[in-house]
């Protein structure tokens, strides 16, 4: 019986397997229903003044940081990177230090039960040997997590060291954040954004959206209110072409 040769795999260097880097973990964000108003109230302001084509923000993702190793990633609560190439983070739909060209600039942890002992411990560590620039961290609570209502850091020569935060009459706490031109207030359990250079609060989707719906209703009742007038105005002159017999 004749027979086919089989057909020979060219030699050559062995392939290197493509690495996968997970999107997510598949569990949800840690102590959510604390952490999560509180995210999404940073994530959202910080977003809309600060995101664009070269500045990331985002949070709840994870930052990978040894190429070839899946395991070696963290997920800060919110981050912002700048002068990076937004397109091509959202590409991969998470952040590789390697591909990205550094780490995140400024990173935001929020408090909570599970997670503080490691924000204030493993993490911090993390964060200064990846040289994260500003390394803060909020407490709902005001304390009951992190000792404190806000911790902000600077890193200097690898090590961080704190940034001032000062007591407010009304009890909240604020510091000056200089990568982000941004204060941070703690305010009954509330972080809230401060613009120094234009004396102006920022707000979070909640409040955008309220606002725009009070000037909305505002344009529309003096809409209809200047219909009213004009209306009221054409009855007049009609009228008074009644009158004169025109």
């Amino acid at each position: 019986m004749a027979t086919t040769p089989t057909a020979l795999t060219p030699s050559g260097p062995p392939q290197a397997e493509e690495v996968f880097y997970p999107e997510t973990d598949g569990m949800p964000l840690a102590d959510g229903f604390e952490q999560g108003p509180h995210f999404r109230d940073a994530f959202s302001t910080l977003s809309v003044r600060l995101g664009g084509p070269t500045t990331a923000v985002s949070g709840n993702s994870f930052v990978y940081y040894v190429e070839g190793d899946p395991g070696k990633r963290v997920a800060p609560d919110c981050y912002v990177a700048f002068g990076v190439d937004v397109e091509s983070i959202r590409r991969f739909n998470n952040y590789r230090v390697w591909e990205v060209g550094k780490a995140p600039d400024f990173i935001l942890e929020i408090g909570s039960p599970s997670t503080a002992s490691n924000d204030i411990g493993p993490k911090r560590g993390l964060y200064a040997s990846l040289g994260v620039k500003e390394y803060w961290r909020f407490d709902p609570t005001g304390g009951d997590h992190y000792g404190e209502p806000l911790v902000g850091e600077y890193l200097v020569d690898g090590e961080y060291r704190r940034f001032e935060v000062s007591s407010e009459p009304d009890g909240g706490a604020r510091g000056r954040s200089p990568l982000l031109g941004l204060d941070l207030c703690w305010q009954e359990g509330r972080l809230r954004f401060y613009v120094p250079a234009a004396g102006r609060w920022l707000e979070n989707h909640a409040e955008a959206a309220a606002r725009a719906n009070a000037e909305r209703a505002a344009r529309e009742t003096a809409e209809a209110r200047a219909e009213t007038a004009e209306a009221r105005l054409a009855e007049m002159r009609a009228e008074l072409r009644r009158l004169r017999g025109e």
